[in-house]
């Protein structure tokens, strides 16, 4: 059975990713800019996500936390996420992906600290990381407007990329050996 888990902010509506939203991670890839940190400006390919990245989208189901696509006035504007870290699996990892014209609006940073905001508060975790291509400085931006501070640079599990590892601790609570390093 399904966890339910809806988070809203001021301006943004959260829901757990599904197979309705292929449609909408399609387009929202297609965006060379959207890209261009990620693949070099690649588009995913539909059956890509159909095969593997819807699926291991939807995993995490049955937890507090996964994927969730975000809804501006009941318009995506991209996804965010709370996974274990690829840096520290004990860690969970906040991530997110915004269509362009959602960009410099400061709605990234509101759905992230949102998550931040739910990583501590509701489920109790000591700390939360997130990773990006260290030339993305508006990626950057935003892990450092939710408290996040730059720990170290890891090679990325999935991508053929050294990214930049940023941690913010919960306040008053002592974070797990090791996830202040990556």
């Amino acid at each position: 059975m399904a966890v339910a888990w809806q988070l809203k902010t001021a301006r943004m509506d959260f829901v757990r990713i599904s197979k309705t939203h292929l449609d909408d991670l399609v387009r929202l890839d297609s965006d060379p800019e959207v890209m261009r940190f990620i693949s070099g400006g690649e588009p995913t390919d539909r059956q890509d996500y159909i095969d593997d990245l819807l699926p291991r989208m939807m995993e995490f189901q049955h937890r507090p936390y996964g994927f969730v696509a975000a809804y501006e006035r009941d318009e995506f504007v991209g996804w965010f996420h709370l996974r274990p870290s690829v840096a520290d699996p004990t860690v969970l990892e906040l991530g997110y992906r915004l269509r362009r014209e959602a960009w410099g609006r400061g709605l990234a940073s509101e759905g992230a600290r949102a998550l931040v905001d739910y990583a501590f508060d509701v489920l109790d975790r000591t700390c939360v990381d997130a990773c990006t291509d260290p030339r993305n400085a508006a990626s950057i931006r935003v892990m450092e407007k939710c408290g996040m501070e730059h720990v170290g640079r890891f090679m990325h599990p999935r991508v053929p990329l050294v990214v930049v590892r940023y941690l913010v601790k919960r306040p008053g609570r002592r974070a797990p050996d090791g996830a202040t390093r990556g």
